[in-house]
């Protein structure tokens, strides 16, 4: 593409061509152009409003199955109606890998599911997972496309672009803590506030740096302490049960309290809503500033409202200073 990738065409050429890389990444050698069909199509309803509401919507293809020939999404997708046939969670309109209509299908969510997805959309997840080469593509009310394939969220189309998602490298760069059940179930709660837009930070202290968290955290803000009616209640939801051991859904619902949630490296819910004690000169706003306290202890997590995903550890060469360790979209 060098040849064509010159001015006055090039931001042109780039801006659209990145819709082809997800479709040739996700789809079956050979059945690209059809997948690429199905995003533009999404990308189509979310410039639109269906009784001044925004669009939201699912289709699954799925190559097992023929469809209706007399039915191709084509035609379908020009009548109003088809766009809100699927709520883009729980129901979703499926067609063949031919792109020929073949009906809707009613899931079931599993609000404790586990896996590289948004727990709002396990059920569409699941259901790429149970037969070979099946691809979902959804459109939520955000105007954001995500695309999913073996019980994974791949790619997701946020502000105009796409961010392709590499879960396996995120877990591992995190380090801490050491078991990996708990740096998935981390990384899950990261991905749900992150597309539900609630903003979080969480923090976990490392082995052998309690210490040095009890002077960041005030006594109010422990839950084991009890010195507050916040900690009172939360202690009583969490009911001394592991983080990684909550539902998906009390977890989202934990970390969108104001503050910080805080963990040990085994897992114990230390503190919800905190707010950590910053270091003097940070310039950074609040929860990216509290995220980089936390690095100093052992990791630090911070979600934007926007939905940023960034993660920082302690330098490995200056224990004073944090690091960024990774960054999703």
């Amino acid at each position: 593409m060098s040849d064509e990738l010159r001015p006055p065409l090039k931001d042109d050429l780039l801006s659209t061509f990145q819709r082809r890389v997800v479709a040739e990444a996700t789809a079956d050698p050979g059945e690209s152009t059809e997948l690429l069909a199905v995003i533009d199509q999404m990308a189509l309803w979310a410039t639109r409003l269906y009784e001044g509401t925004p669009i939201a919507s699912a289709i699954g293809v799925d190559p097992s199955i023929s469809g209706k020939k007399s039915l191709p999404l084509a035609d379908n997708a020009k009548q109003d109606f088809f766009a809100v046939l699927s709520n883009g969670y729980d129901t979703m309109l499926i067609i063949s890998k031919h792109l020929n209509f073949a009906g809707h299908v009613v899931l079931e969510p599993t609000p404790s599911a586990r896996g590289y997805y948004l727990w709002r959309h396990s059920a569409i997840a699941s259901w790429t997972e149970e037969k070979k080469g099946r691809v979902a593509v959804v459109l939520n009310q955000l105007g954001e496309i995500l695309i999913f394939r073996d019980g994974q969220l791949l790619f997701a189309r946020r502000s105009g672009n796409w961010h392709f998602l590499t879960h396996g490298p995120i877990i591992r760069q995190m380090g801490v803590p050491k078991d990996e059940d708990l740096r998935k179930a981390i990384y899950e709660t990261a991905l749900d506030a992150s597309f539900a837009r609630t903003g979080a930070c969480i923090g976990v202290i490392a082995a052998g740096s309690m210490k040095s968290a009890e002077e960041m955290i005030a006594d109010t803000d422990w839950l084991s302490k009890r010195l507050s009616d916040k900690a009172k209640a939360v202690a009583r939801i969490v009911d001394d049960r592991k983080f990684h051991k909550l539902d998906r859904t009390l977890r989202l619902e934990l970390t969108a309290i104001d503050g910080a949630t805080v963990i040990d490296h085994l897992g114990n819910v230390v503190a919800v809503g905190a707010i950590p004690k910053i270091k003097g000169g940070s310039t950074s706003g609040g929860r990216t500033a509290a995220a980089k306290q936390f690095a100093l202890v052992g990791l630090g997590v911070n979600i934007s409202q926007d939905g940023g995903i960034e993660g920082y550890r302690k330098d490995s060469k200056n224990a004073k200073v944090e690091r960024a360790a990774f960054k999703v979209m």
